[in-house]
């Protein structure tokens, strides 16, 4: 057998086979003798049909399947022997065959890049951390307030700055007639002074018709706003009845003797949100900078492949925004990702960075007791899975090369209000 393994453009290298024929043969003829053992032929029991019946009913059909199997146990041979690190699924470019010739194909991959680290220690970052005050606890309290409020059918009344409307929805045109087909019965609205839509709400009563305007906000850069004006028919309206901050209230709440009790709960909660923002932060920002001073290119048909599999699991989680602007965001999302896979394998590699048995284990037994759950069971519904064993074993990894980065950092710390922490961006991996 003959196999070259020749380099092409960038990452592509192309993988081409001669297998004579006299090997193919040997790799048919074993296929037939266990084929004949489990087929059943007219006239013979099953397993007993001399080879020469089984070769002429069944050998065009074996012989295929034979090629079949041959090519790829040739190629992942290949790749093994030669290092490959192959991504994405090989292209077959052709296959032939004949009695005299052999078997001859061709085969087009795409390799990992190769990753030069040009830096990865000694970079300067700035950690936010997030300091926590009284209208942060009072805003977590109003919350509470909100899950626990009752509502109550205004019978005689107008709506008010916090009230909910139940009303039917027609688009008007600029000179109030209805467009023909454009109306939504039974829509509910919050009525609140701060937002365009529902402002002209407060003070209307049951059977009152409002109008209003809908303000489309476009991208920055995009053209102009553009406004579509609406009529609200005001079928019911709902007063909402937020419980008094009392100790009763706290103990709905938990083992909370007063209202303090629960406040210093809740501070405490946010402390610990807080400083998992600031870690998350500062880890992001070490991932976007070594990808920005390591920079390299990434195998074409991986990247567009992974980025259209991106697209197709995250979609459904952003309903209402046009498919090109969530398109473009997964794309960018899922490049990141990629360029940070490959680069961090690279530093684990450089630096010898594992995750033992025993680690996973420790680590499985805090999980266990964070939950209240069994410890030895949980080991063994891990351990025992290869699936979660190695998903478990990756993260714990990919945690390990992040602590092992900010350690090598040199990080400066600034102080910030817990309310002014930043958005999440759209698409985050």
């Amino acid at each position: 057998m003959d196999v070259k393994v020749i380099p092409a453009e960038k990452w592509k290298r192309y993988i081409e086979v001669t297998v004579p024929a006299a090997e193919v043969e040997t790799e048919f003829n074993e296929a037939l003798r266990r084929y004949q053992k489990k087929v059943q032929v007219h006239g013979f029991r099953k397993g007993k049909a001399p080879l020469p019946f089984v070769r002429q009913i069944y050998g065009g059909a074996i012989r295929q399947e034979t090629i079949e199997d041959l090519v790829p146990k040739i190629l992942n041979e290949t790749r093994e022997k030669n290092g490959l690190k192959t991504v994405g699924p090989m292209s077959m470019e052709e296959v032939k065959y004949d009695e005299t010739d052999g078997l001859n194909f061709r085969a087009a991959v795409e390799v990992a890049p190769e990753v030069e680290l040009r830096q990865y220690k000694g970079l300067e970052f700035e950690k936010t951390i997030y300091d926590i005050d009284e209208q942060d606890v009072d805003d977590a309290l109003e919350n509470l307030r909100e899950q626990r409020a009752t509502l109550k059918i205004v019978d005689d009344g107008a709506a008010q700055d916090g009230y909910l409307v139940l009303g039917d929805l027609q688009k008007i045109d600029a000179a109030g007639f209805p467009i023909v087909g454009d109306k939504i019965e039974d829509q509910r609205f919050f009525v609140s002074a701060a937002e365009e839509f529902t402002r002209p709400l407060i003070g209307a009563r049951v059977g009152d018709v409002r109008r209003t305007i809908f303000t489309e906000r476009r991208p920055e850069g995009a053209a102009a706003e553009k406004s579509a004006h609406y009529q609200i028919t005001v079928k019911e309206i709902t007063e909402k009845i937020l419980p008094p901050l009392d100790d009763e209230f706290a103990g709905a709440f938990g083992n909370f003797q007063t209202l303090d009790d629960l406040k210093k709960d809740i501070r405490g909660l946010l402390a610990k949100r807080a400083e998992q923002r600031s870690g998350a932060d500062l880890r992001h920002d070490i991932m976007d900078e070594l990808i920005k001073v390591n920079s390299f290119e990434l195998p074409e048909k991986m990247a567009e492949s992974y980025a259209e599999k991106f697209f197709e699991n995250v979609k459904s989680q952003f309903a209402g925004m046009q498919e090109d602007a969530i398109k473009n965001e997964a794309r960018t999302a899922a490049f990141r990702h990629l360029r940070w896979e490959f680069l961090r394998d690279r530093i684990i590699a450089a630096e010898n960075l594992e995750v033992s048995d025993e680690e996973m284990r420790d680590h499985i037994v805090r999980l266990a007791f964070a939950s209240n759950e069994e410890p030895q069971r949980l080991i063994n519904q891990t351990m025992n899975d290869s699936e979660k064993r190695e998903k478990l074993r990756n993260d714990l990894l990919e945690s390990k090369t992040l602590q092992f980065l900010e350690g090598q950092m040199k990080i400066r710390e600034r102080c910030a209000p817990f309310k002014d922490r930043g958005q999440q961006r759209i698409i985050t991996v």
